[in-house]
């Protein structure tokens, strides 16, 4: 199933820009691991995508391989650089990964590695991050506080290299509570909304934003959200 866009515009760079010009930036959930298959949670651990993560990763390089991306960023862990780079495999233009720690998944720490009955069983009495997420973390992890620490700072560069870059499309091959604390704080969702956001493993979603306004956040729109392959359902 493809997406179709009428919003698509030609590459221009920023001297021929003559009006505030919006940017797109997809947010691609990295494909499925094995461990995310059982249930476990991964956070920092490097584990790789499974074959059926791979086939997810070329599914998302098939629905933007026509798409005017001039930047791909992704977290420094091997599933999402996967994804990302049989992402760029199929597109139109030879493209850069740009690979960053800011961008790895929440650091769920004495608890990675576990499924939710494991982590149930083993820490009956510190479960809020499950139904708190704004007050809790998971033992050894981090708070969301701190995710958005380090994501904050990543997405204001990345709106810095949007004002000097070829105007066209940017990617972020990133895991699913990065994208949960961004699109929480850039269109001002209450972070105990967090659980309620959902980007399926090889999933597109996309905001649009003026990059050249001081105030990047009160632009922003979410224009798609969690569009995945039928097949994987």
């Amino acid at each position: 199933m493809g997406m179709t866009d009428n919003s698509e515009q030609p590459f221009v760079t920023e001297k021929e820009r003559s009006e505030p010009y919006v940017s797109r930036l997809w947010l691609v959930r990295h494909g499925e691991t094995d461990w995310n298959r059982e249930g476990r949670l991964c956070g920092h651990q490097d584990v790789s995508l499974s074959s059926t993560g791979e086939m997810q990763a070329r599914w998302v390089g098939a629905q933007l391989n026509s798409r005017p991306i001039v930047a791909v960023y992704a977290s420094d862990l091997q599933r999402t650089v996967k994804t990302a780079e049989l992402l760029a495999q199929q597109h139109s233009l030879p493209l850069t990964i740009q690979t960053q720690s800011a961008w790895r998944e929440l650091s769920f720490g004495e608890w990675e590695g576990l499924t939710y009955a494991e982590i149930a069983a083993r820490y009956p009495d510190q479960l809020d991050f499950f139904t708190k997420p704004l007050h809790s973390s998971p033992p050894g992890g981090e708070t969301l506080a701190e995710l958005l620490q380090r994501v904050q700072p990543a997405f204001a560069q990345l709106v810095r290299d949007a004002r000097t870059l070829p105007a066209g499309e940017l990617v972020l091959v990133s895991h699913s509570g990065v994208l949960r604390v961004l699109v929480c704080s850039l269109l001002g969702i209450p972070f105990e909304r967090y659980w309620q956001l959902s980007f399926a493993y090889g999933s597109i979603s996309a905001i649009d934003f003026l990059a050249d306004v001081e105030d990047v956040a009160a632009t922003t729109t979410l224009s798609l959200l969690n569009h995945q392959s039928l097949y994987f359902l």
